[in-house]
């Protein structure tokens, strides 16, 4: 008696199984299934690491090289500056990819054994170690610029610096000297990137100008349009182009300090001498007409 109502309950209980299976159209799967949806799992939480520690390399460059960028003579000031160069992109994929990792970590086998905050930590640990050690062999140039070159959409660091001073209105080219006359008088053609030739005025530049100039080498520019028309340019600051996976800090800290030294050495002299017209007196041709430069809106940034 008691042998039967034992057995009862268990085909009940297998009968139901059965019957459940049958309704349900369940079919069963090799191990090997599970197995390839574990290891892509896996992968796409190493996709993730990965892009997020390109994420972290391509941040730190820029960080990095705007750190000693010349932004007085593009900005009023550093807030406005780096509301404009921020890598916004590059954090929102950042993010995405760190949320996707952890994602991807709780859909594995044995995600449901680590807290949250576990898996966050250490995706976010794996982004930030490989993206600075990515960045420490120049990696984050690299990435920034090839993105910039084959995808007309992308901004890249290079093209942000293009526009900041390709913008002769407002006293800054960028481009190379082409042509450099002595006799009768010095006369120097330069040649912005957008191909248009400048006549320029460097009775204000210093030795040190004139060879960046003389070297071919792209350059940066700054100074005053005097006319427009004519494409006459006078400048008063010649600065070396310094972008590139090789530009090292030290490098940029030496030029931005180059850059300080100059300009107050501009704004003393405005400060020393009153101000005069440009046009000549009897009083005027007795003491030092003021430098066009003296006037440059960088200058009067200048603490």
């Amino acid at each position: 008696m008691n042998s039967t109502e034992q057995k009862t309950p268990q085909k009940s209980l297998k009968s139901s199984l059965f019957e459940r299976i049958d309704s349900e159209n369940v079919c069963p799967h090799s191990r090997f299934l599970f197995q390839g949806r574990e290891c892509f799992v896996w992968f796409l939480w190493t996709i993730s690491i990965v892009v997020g520690a390109f994420a972290v390399a391509v941040s730190l460059f820029v960080v990095s090289h705007h750190h000693y960028a010349l932004y007085e003579a593009t900005h009023d000031n550093f807030f406005t500056f780096i509301i404009d160069v921020l890598p916004y992109l590059w954090f929102v994929i950042f993010g995405l990819m760190v949320y996707v990792a952890v994602f991807n970590i709780r859909h594995t086998k044995h995600g449901y054994r680590y807290s949250v905050s576990t898996i966050l930590l250490s995706s976010l640990f794996l982004s930030l170690f490989g993206g600075s050690t990515l960045q420490f062999f120049g990696f984050g140039y690299v990435v920034d610029d090839a993105l910039g070159r084959h995808m007309k959409m992308y901004g890249s660091q290079e093209k942000l610096e293009h526009e900041m001073w390709q913008s002769s209105g407002q006293g800054r080219l960028l481009g190379k000297q082409v042509y450099v006359s002595v006799l009768p008088s010095k006369i120097v053609v330069f040649e912005d990137v957008s191909g248009q030739r400048w006549t320029l005025d460097v009775s204000e530049l210093n030795e040190r100008d004139l060879q960046l100039l003389a070297s071919n080498e792209k350059v940066r520019l700054l100074g005053t349009t005097t006319n427009s028309k004519l494409h006459n340019f006078h400048a008063c600051g010649a600065f070396p182009w310094m972008m590139g996976r090789n530009i090292s800090p030290a490098r940029m800290n030496e030029e931005r300090k180059e850059f300080i030294v100059k300009m107050n050495e501009i704004a003393k002299e405005a400060i020393e001498r009153p101000n005069f017209s440009d046009e000549p007196t009897s009083v005027s041709n007795l003491q030092p007409v003021q430098s066009k430069c003296s006037r440059l809106a960088v200058v009067r940034r200048m603490p």
